[in-house]
């Protein structure tokens, strides 16, 4: 069965766990800004920190979903569990992890909802400015229960871009990544680097932005802003252009208006990065 012809109230039943566990997630976050925290590191160097919030933050989400939804995949960035259901949650609970460490403001909580491989559902909480943003597969983009479009901007040159980064800073990834921040500078209107993936793609479905780009992210990070920017009217493709598919066969995101995306692609195929 296609998730659309689920009933009303079973799919506005999924919405509602989503966003009640992110709210309680967000609000965790908020009550332990600023605390000392325990933090360990992935990989090699300090870029990639993981801390007790994290974790903290993330079983509150699991909980929540696991209770509701017992017999769902959870894939989540700390831990998870996978059964035979139809249905996989991808959680994130704290997108920003360095900006909350340093106090600096903006992280968020991200949750989608995939069903027979098909992305269906998407929330994202920003607990600093109390926004919800949330979508369900053909029903359009909220944000606090009011509907967002994205922006109306046609030019790359008056437009406003957003750029991630990947951890790993010797990859052939990173360097395209930077490469896509100055391309996006030089012909943009300006680029911002906000350092929470989910963040930005909110921000272009809300047109905010009018785009965004990022190389080699987890599938937790983009997943539900991924739903929020298709909803909301805009396009997201990889970098040859073919719609993005989660998961990724290469993890090279492209969220734009729509107006400007073929203009993007072109400046990034002139520049050798795709």
């Amino acid at each position: 069965m296609n998730f659309t012809r689920l009933k009303g109230s079973v799919r506005e039943k999924y919405l509602a766990v989503a966003k009640e566990a992110a709210s309680h997630a967000g609000h965790f976050l908020i009550e332990n800004l600023g605390k000392s925290k325990d933090v360990n590191y992935k990989g090699s160097g300090y870029f990639n920190p993981v801390s007790a919030v994290d974790t903290g933050a993330e079983c509150i989400i699991v909980d929540a979903v696991s209770s509701a939804f017992p017999e769902h995949n959870i894939v989540a960035e700390e831990k998870g569990g996978a059964t035979q259901s139809a249905y996989t949650w991808l959680i994130d609970p704290l997108d920003g992890t360095i900006n909350y460490l340093h106090g600096y403001q903006h992280f968020c909580v991200s949750l989608a909802l995939i069903y027979k491989g098909e992305l269906v559902l998407g929330v994202v909480y920003n607990p600093v400015l109390g926004e919800m943003f949330s979508a369900l597969n053909g029903q359009g983009a909220y944000l606090n229960d009011r509907i967002i479009r994205v922006s109306r901007e046609g030019q790359v040159s008056k437009s406003l871009f957003s750029v991630g980064l990947p951890y790993e800073r010797d990859s052939r990834d990173f360097q395209d990544n930077l490469e896509c921040f100055g391309l996006l500078a030089m012909t943009g209107q300006a680029v911002r680097r906000e350092g929470s993936t989910a963040l930005s793609l909110c921000n272009v479905a809300c047109g905010r932005f009018d785009g965004f780009c990022v190389i080699a992210n987890q599938v937790w990070d983009y997943a539900a802003g991924v739903l929020l920017v298709r909803e909301a009217g805009g396009m997201v493709t990889d970098f040859q252009g073919q719609t993005f598919r989660i998961p990724a066969r290469r993890n090279r995101l492209l969220a734009t208006n729509g107006l400007i995306h073929e203009a993007v692609l072109k400046k990034l195929h002139d520049t050798g990065i795709y």
